[in-house]
């Protein structure tokens, strides 16, 4: 049973890393995709298309490049909104996936850790020793009355 535990947290790993990859090529494909279509519709150097792309779907925006022609600022408002998407959506899974690696080390950190099971508390070891139970003063009491 544990090893068909152990099989299935592979595999879904395995599709973690799968998606990830993904969603990486289509980020790297989004990026160079616009960066082609700067270059030709604007007439940018591919760099300089490349460095715009990158900065329009991190949404930093820096603006020291934008969109002269009717088609490439068209062109912008579609890519800034699948682009951004995209990439929100690839860091979301990255950060699933290192979440999810980080609660794996605890789980499994914590379940070799070793309790031990005290039958008292330090309070209730204290009040045992500082007060006398009333069924032991019922029988001190019985055992006097006995005697007389």
């Amino acid at each position: 049973m544990n090893k068909d535990i152990l099989n299935i947290e592979e595999e879904e790993h395995g599709r973690y890393h799968r998606r990830i990859l993904y969603v990486a090529i289509v980020i790297i494909l989004v990026l160079f995709g616009g960066a082609t279509f700067y270059h030709y519709a604007e007439g940018w150097r591919y760099l300089d298309a490349v460095y715009f792309s990158a900065y329009t779907i991190t949404t930093v925006g820096y603006g020291d490049i934008s969109p002269k022609t009717d088609i490439g600022k068209l062109f912008t408002i579609v890519y800034v909104f699948a682009g951004v998407g995209i990439a929100l959506y690839g860091l979301s899974i990255i950060a699933a996936h290192f979440v999810e690696v980080r609660e794996e080390f605890w789980i499994e950190r914590l379940g070799k850790i070793k309790i031990r099971h005290h039958t008292q508390t330090f309070w209730e070891k204290l009040k045992n020793y500082l007060f006398y139970g009333s069924d032991k003063l019922v029988k001190e009491y019985e055992k006097s009355e006995k005697r007389k």
